[in-house]
Formats: structure tokens, sequence, C-alpha cells
């Protein structure tokens, strides 16, 4: 006698689509790399979904099938990106046990800066962008550069408790100073690279405004 509905055994689920989940997260970060490459020539406003689809091999309508808008598909490519970057940053308690240790800390993260030409580039040109009125990211910028500042006050502050500031240097002008200084130097690098130095810049600001020989 076949068994009742109540007894009929469950469905076996069928098997996860593991290879095409593959391909779609493969080529889901191959839009992220070729919207940095477009964004960081062009900026987001005159970086075009079709240079972005043209470098993938798509049709521009399909890029919509990961990313809904351009704007959704910029704020994907400046998370993956914080992402990266808030594994070496000071974030909340400095990433150093010692006060002294602080400045190397910055010069690695200029260094490590230095690989990655196409994310300096886009963020030097979607940060100017953003300083218009209307830009899709003026509010991430913003909170963006409060968040760099807070997370190098507290490395310099950990300074300050050891003595190792500058006379009347306080943590958070260390803080806006050495971003201040890091941006504009970088934009320099960035339009001329083998005129300017970012890492040795950034050294030697690092010396003037704290007591250590950096």
């Amino acid at each position: 006698m076949p068994p009742s509905a109540a007894e009929s055994p469950s469905p076996t689920p069928p098997p996860r689509r593991r290879g095409a989940y593959a391909k779609s997260e493969q080529r889901r970060r191959d839009i992220l790399a070729a919207a940095v490459t477009v964004f960081g020539a062009h900026g987001y406003r005159a970086g075009s979904l079709k240079e972005i689809a043209d470098l993938v091999g798509m049709n521009p309508t399909s890029l919509f099938h990961y990313f809904p808008t351009k704007e959704a598909l910029l704020q994907a490519v400046l998370d993956e990106r914080d992402a990266v970057s808030d594994q070496v940053a000071l974030d909340g308690e400095p990433m150093v046990s010692r006060a002294e240790d602080v400045p190397a800390l910055f010069l690695r993260i200029a260094r490590n800066n230095e690989s990655l030409p196409g994310i300096i580039g886009l963020y030097t040109l979607v940060a100017a962008e953003s300083s218009t009125p209307g830009h899709p990211t003026r509010e991430y910028f913003i909170e963006r550069y409060r968040r760099i500042r807070r997370q190098f006050a507290s490395g310099f502050a950990l300074m300050h408790e050891a003595g190792l500031l500058a006379p009347g240097i306080t943590p958070e002008y260390a803080a806006s100073s050495t971003l201040g200084l890091w941006d504009g130097v970088q934009m320099q690098w960035m339009i001329e690279p083998e005129a300017v130095d970012v890492v040795e810049h950034l050294r030697r600001h690092l010396s003037m405004i704290t007591t250590l020989e950096v």
C-alpha cells in the first residue's frame, strides 16, 4: 500500500549549484575590479557603465543583475576597499602594543597603498567629486574622514600618553595634519609618481610632530 501524504518521505532537496555560485561571485569581483579601473581613471560621473561592461565582456544591462544601480556599484567598490584597509588601520584601540610603534604602522599603510594605484586613483577622484552638491558619496566621505581622524587620533593619543608627541602637538592636530599631508602628497604621487615619495614625506612629517627619529 502506498504511504499516505502524512507518511510520505520529505523530498530530497536539490543539490546546491556550487559551480554556478562560484562563477557568479567571480563575475561580481571582475565587475568590481573593472569599476575601480574606470572610476579611478574618469571619476564616478564621467566613468560609464558601458566602459565597465566592456572590460568584463558583458552587455551593460547585464551589470544590473549584480548591482541594481551605478551608485550601488560604486558603493560596493568603496565598501570592499574599506574592508581590506580596516585590517591594517587604527580602529578604536591601536593595533600596536607600544606607543613608539605607531609611526611604523602609518608608514606600513603608506607602503601598502603604493601597490594599489588604481584604488588610490579612485579615492582621489571620487573624494574630490564628493565635495559637490548632490554627489551620491558625499555622506560616505564625510563619515570616512571623520572615522579616519578618530583612528589616527587614537594612535597619537597613545603616543601623547607616553610623552612622544612634540611640544604643543595634540593628538587631534597630529591626526588632522597627518591626514591632510598624506592625502595631498598622495594626489601629487598619482599625477607624477617618480617625482614624489609618499612614504618619505610622511616619515619626515612624523619625525617633526613626534620626539622619535622615524
